[in-house]
């Protein structure tokens, strides 16, 4: 069957089937670990300082930064048959078509780490409860209540995708290193994004900017203030941001169309490919 890009979905069950037992020892391996690694953060946090009143709230922080970090790492990992030219010819000659591949990897990326994950960070909690139980003889005050119901919360998730689909795309262009050399670049652009807008805000404000690093980027400036404007005996600063129909629009730009985008390009990028 010669590979194509129209989707079939016997044929892309079949190849995600085939790409899980091809890999669930080291998923498997990876899960341990991580569950490991968390548990060895969550303990030393716990009972570096003897503290018995602790608080669930107080994983956060870990949460969040183990899901970004580790889903960066592990998303950097895919597509690594290209990075040779023996399992490069193996992977782009299998019969399955380039969109199946992809989105076969799409699932293991997104839904397959973030279940991976979330088991990990529960065995690790639930482990520390169990340690914090044993060694204190309290457990651990879940107020987790109020912070799940914030709509704030899922802000971390939209950026998260952002995070996800950065590096699958860097994990297509670069197989070797693709971690490092995706964070990189990305630092490279963000430092280009962040000098472009100095520039505008210098164009539009001169003078007035109160100094040259205090803005951000499609947020607002700093900008001092004309005393004659505000009356006052010193001078005075306020921070513009921008118009709320325009903020939300930005907003809804990050949250619903950046990372399908990233997740598109990276698609393309991939059927680009030749042996």
């Amino acid at each position: 069957m010669q590979a194509n890009n129209i989707l079939s979905a016997g044929r892309l069950g079949a190849y995600f089937r085939k790409h899980l037992l091809d890999n669930y020892r080291f998923y498997g391996m990876a899960l341990i670990v991580l569950t490991g690694l968390l548990l060895l953060i969550m303990g030393f946090y716990f009972f570096n300082d003897g503290n018995p009143q602790r608080k669930y709230s107080d994983l956060i922080p870990i949460y969040l930064v183990g899901m970004f970090l580790a889903g960066g790492i592990f998303t950097s990992m895919s597509f690594s048959e290209l990075g040779t030219n023996p399992r490069g010819i193996d992977y782009l000659l299998f019969p399955a078509s380039h969109l199946e591949k992809f989105l076969s990897t799409l699932l293991v990326t997104v839904v397959g780490f973030l279940v991976m994950y979330h088991v990990a960070f529960y065995f690790a909690a639930t482990m520390s409860e169990s340690i914090a139980f044993a060694r204190f003889g309290n457990h651990i005050n879940n107020d987790l209540q109020r912070y799940t119901t914030d709509n704030k919360w899922w802000y971390s998730y939209y950026f998260w995708f952002i995070v996800q689909a950065l590096f699958l795309l860097g994990a297509i262009y670069t197989h070797k290193y693709s971690f490092i050399k995706t964070v990189f670049f990305f630092l490279l652009f963000a430092g280009a994004i962040y000098l472009l807008h100095t520039v505008t805000a210098y164009t539009f404000f001169g003078s007035k900017l109160h100094k040259w690093n205090e803005h951000i980027p499609f947020v607002g400036v700093r900008v001092m203030i004309d005393q004659s404007v505000s009356h006052a005996a010193y001078p005075m600063d306020d921070f513009l941001v921008v118009p709320k129909k325009y903020a939300d629009f930005l907003l809804f730009i990050g949250k619903y169309l950046v990372a399908p985008c990233l997740w598109t390009m990276a698609y393309f990028r991939l059927r680009d490919k030749e042996i």
